[in-house]
């Protein structure tokens, strides 16, 4: 409930800044605006992905097999260590 009011926040306070740009600057200050705004919004979605990465990347342990291909050449080099 929190993030979707968070969210709604942001983009009336988004909205706000493209409607003021327009009334104080014209169109070329519109412009400018929204770029800063897809440059935030672009930051925002590369800090959560790299959040994301590393939470799963640690989940994930070293000796685990993460498809069929990998588990058959694990147990090939143990096949092999055991001889």
């Amino acid at each position: 409930m929190a993030v979707r009011f968070t969210g709604t926040l942001v983009a009336l306070a988004a909205a706000f800044a493209v409607v003021l740009a327009y009334v104080l600057g014209g169109p070329r200050m519109v412009w400018i605006v929204a770029a800063a705004e897809v440059g935030l919004v672009m930051l925002d979605v590369a800090r959560r992905f790299k959040v994301r990465a590393l939470r799963r990347r640690a989940a994930i342990r070293p000796e685990a097999d993460h498809c069929e291909q990998c588990a058959r050449a694990r147990q090939r080099l143990e096949g092999r260590r055991a001889r």
